[in-house]
């Protein structure tokens, strides 16, 4: 385990689901889909290759440009579309002596490579995955645990949501950073006949996210909402703050961002949250994660 402290960096490029929603409206939090980079010394991992890993793309090629080309690793949470349509725009896979290697689940009925080579299908998309000019491998989970560089990362399938998701424990510099998108934390916490499973399955999320400095949390629905949409595999604004603090984290991103929301729709959800929890003790800082902005811990 990584203890040294240094300084940790997480940047967000897509915080929206579902669908990008470019737009007047969603110009403050952004519309990109889901793209968070963590980066801890000369160590960086991409979290999801949404739409918001093309500006991401673009700022790394230009790097590359001046040093040359560097490792770049991509860990899918799942294979919805909004979670790798933005991979054939991804402009270090275009740039030869690239080593690109995109990790995801083994919990699916085809292989992992067979997705993501389907949506560059020459029906779809111009250019094949085997035509792209950087050293692509694509490699499916084996362990609950991985290295990359500075950075420890523990890997959890979670199943509340259609096809499941995993998330990622980051823990580097001294650091604890949590990616827990696409869940429907209601379903788990507060099922309409609870049972040993969901019983485990809380317990389970509780211990992965406890204490975490940063946590990273699908958060897609109002209370309101959700009563409509239960079983969509998201989760209710309230009941994620609720578990979030009381397993001890000390930041919160909301996540995930539905595309029908506006940005004085979040505005509004943060004057009526943010304080509440600011003054909670222990206190915890929440905030509805915003492309673009950088979060140094």
């Amino acid at each position: 385990m990584n203890t040294e402290k240094s300084a940790v960096s997480i940047t967000f490029w897509g915080t929206r689901g579902s669908i990008s929603t470019p737009g007047s409206s969603t110009e403050k939090y952004g519309g990109n889909t889901p793209c968070v980079s963590v980066s801890s010394g000369r160590s960086t991992i991409i979290l999801d290759a949404g739409t918001g890993i093309r500006p991401l793309g673009i700022r790394l090629a230009a790097q590359m440009k001046t040093d040359g080309p560097f490792p770049q690793h991509i860990l899918l949470s799942h294979t919805h579309w909004d979670h790798i349509q933005g991979l054939p725009f991804f402009q270090p896979a275009y740039i030869k002596g690239t080593d690109l290697v995109i990790y995801g689940s083994s919990q699916k009925e085809r292989f992992l490579e067979s997705i993501l080579g389907g949506q560059m299908d020459v029906n779809y998309f111009p250019v094949q995955m085997k035509e792209l000019a950087a050293n692509v491998s694509i490699r499916e989970f084996e362990d609950r645990f991985m290295r990359i560089g500075d950075i420890d990362i523990d890997i959890q399938e979670q199943v509340m949501h259609p096809g499941g998701s995993i998330r990622f424990k980051m823990r580097t510099g001294g650091k604890t950073v949590v990616y827990a998108t696409d869940i429907e934390l209601n379903a788990i916490f507060s099922p309409d006949t609870p049972t040993d499973t969901t019983e485990q399955l809380a317990q389970e999320y509780r211990d992965f996210i406890h204490h975490a400095d940063l946590l990273i949390a699908d958060g897609q629905y109002s209370e309101s909402e959700y009563a409509e949409k239960k079983g969509w595999g998201h989760t209710s604004v309230p009941l994620l703050l609720n578990v979030a603090h009381e397993a001890g984290v000390k930041q919160l991103a909301v996540f995930h961002h539905d595309p029908e929301h506006s940005d004085a729709f979040f505005d509004l959800l943060s004057r009526q949250y943010e304080p509440v929890y600011r003054n909670a003790v222990p206190p915890m800082h929440v905030f509805w994660a915003r492309e673009g902005i950088t979060i140094e811990l």
